[in-house]
């Protein structure tokens, strides 16, 4: 008897084994704070200015993995509710329907997470209540959810008289505990914990967890299925649960058609990656962009394949379009005159975009929030970490010690984050100082043998053929950049 009771236990054990291998992980990742160093300035410290690690910010962004995940998951509820709807055997064949229902109404939750990083309002189900969003949107997403919510609810109503029975057969199915698990869990995610960060992290958990219960409730639950079944479920679950992955990824990308896109300030700058033509329209849609400035500088062999397409979108749209170019002596002018379009109203908004919205992009949100809104350098620090899902680069303390005390000398001297960085520099040199010396050396040089003429070759900048879209690349002055400032066409 104890020998058969033994063996019984990795059967009713299995499913919450599941469950604490998928603990573990979001446990770790709010634990393990990085602290390897920049290979490129390997002297330099760079501090964690979060409180957990940063990491974990990046896994609680909305669409990011923990939202794939749930996408995963409940893709797998739908289909194994289909596979239970579809067998017609068992106790609790009369539940598939309502199975079916919250499997649907997880994913669609899933699918489409908020709150967006553009104000946007979105295709959840809070986007019923936005005032923002478009009234005939409103009134389809409130049938969605009415059907949704009425066809679980009048199942579960039908077999109100069977209660018992029911509740009888999930406790020799031994799935009564987790299916409480689940409804607490999936509950857990509606709800926040204030204060304690990374805000979302925790919740968007909850939810994988209740959705992993649920489909081990559904698991045990299924019947002994035929043979007919069990080929159904072999030759199209695999292809129903791909297709409900690749939509919901594809809805989660609807709410964030730029690629790491973030609002800087409502209305006036917003910062991404490299934009596709699509996502460049979806975006232009909702935004209405005046400007876009590159800050990758696209006169380098690492220039954008998407560059051709972004300027032909810029022509066409009349938005004036700043790049940058690989003129060192240039950065300074050309970051002043991006400071100078983010504060002024006529250029508004604003799209700000390297390749990867990883460094450049980050690091100019960081000196615009300290020179031009006036936020403390601890602020940004953390703001800059939690959007990277890592710490800045060394280069970005470098950066930050040379350019901003001139641009705002006093808020510079007072915050004490600033010392903190000079501090974290110590023993390593700019190599823009190095560069600039090492011009001064050839130009002095250059006077001693009698030759005149710049050390440092002009810049090559990007010029649109007009009518054409194509891009070539010429010679120009120094103090000259991409700007294209088109009419529609």
């Amino acid at each position: 008897m104890a020998r058969q009771t033994f063996g019984k236990a990795p059967a009713r054990l299995w499913p919450w084994l599941v469950l604490a291998m998928a603990v573990w992980p979001p446990v770790w990742h709010v634990l393990d704070f990085p602290d390897d160093g920049d290979p490129e300035f390997p002297r330099v410290e760079r501090p964690t200015f979060s409180r957990r690690p940063p990491p974990a910010y990046r896994l609680a962004e909305p669409g990011d993995t923990i939202d794939r995940i749930a996408i995963y998951t409940a893709a797998g509820a739908v289909v194994l509710a289909l596979a239970g709807l579809g067998s017609n055997r068992g106790p609790g064949r009369a539940l598939w329907p309502a199975a079916l229902g919250l499997a649907l109404a997880a994913f669609w939750h899933a699918a489409n997470p908020g709150p967006t990083f553009d104000g946007w309002h979105g295709l959840g189900w809070r986007a019923i209540a936005e005032p923002e969003a478009p009234l005939w949107l409103r009134l389809a997403l409130l049938s969605t959810a009415i059907g949704l919510a009425g066809a679980v609810a009048g199942n579960l109503r039908r077999q109100r008289a069977r209660r018992g029975e029911l509740w009888n057969a999930a406790g020799a199915r031994r799935v009564r505990g987790l299916l409480v698990l689940a409804v607490l869990l999936v509950l857990a995610r509606q709800g926040e914990v204030p204060g304690v960060e990374p805000v979302g992290y925790w919740p968007r958990w909850a939810f994988v967890w209740g959705l992993i219960a649920f489909d081990m409730v559904l698991i045990q639950a299924l019947p002994p299925l035929g043979i007919r079944c069990r080929c159904a479920l072999a030759c199209v679950g695999p292809a129903v649960w791909l297709a409900l992955v690749v939509g919901g990824i594809w809805l989660t990308w609807y709410h964030r058609p730029l690629n790491r896109l973030r609002t800087v300030e409502p209305g006036k700058v917003y910062i991404s990656a490299m934009p596709t033509r699509r996502g460049l329209e979806i975006a232009q849609s909702r935004h209405h962009f005046k400007t876009i400035i590159n800050l990758f500088p696209e006169d380098t062999p690492l220039r954008h394949d998407r560059l051709p397409e972004e300027l032909a979108f810029a022509r066409e749209h009349g938005i004036h379009y700043l790049g940058n170019t690989s003129d060192v002596e240039e950065s300074d002018a050309f970051l002043d005159q991006t400071l100078a379009l983010a504060r002024n109203p006529d250029a508004w908004p604003i799209l700000v975009h390297c390749h990867g919205c990883m460094d450049r992009s980050p690091a100019w949100m960081g000196i615009y929030r300290f020179v031009v809104q006036g936020r403390p350098l601890e602020e940004i620090l953390r703001e800059i970490e939690r959007h990277r899902g890592y710490r800045p680069k060394a280069s970005v303390t470098l950066l930050y010690n040379r350019v901003l005390a001139p641009r705002a000398p006093e808020r510079y001297a007072n915050d004490p984050t600033a010392a903190l960085l000079k501090h974290c520099a110590h023993g390593t040199r700019d190599p823009f100082e190095e560069y600039l010396d090492a011009r001064a050396r050839s130009a002095n040089s250059g006077k001693a043998l009698g030759v005149s003429g710049p050390a440092v070759p002009p810049a090559l900048v990007p010029s649109l053929t007009p009518g054409r879209g194509s891009l070539e690349y010429r010679k120009a002055p120094r103090d000259q950049r991409l700007h294209v400032s088109a009419t529609p066409s």
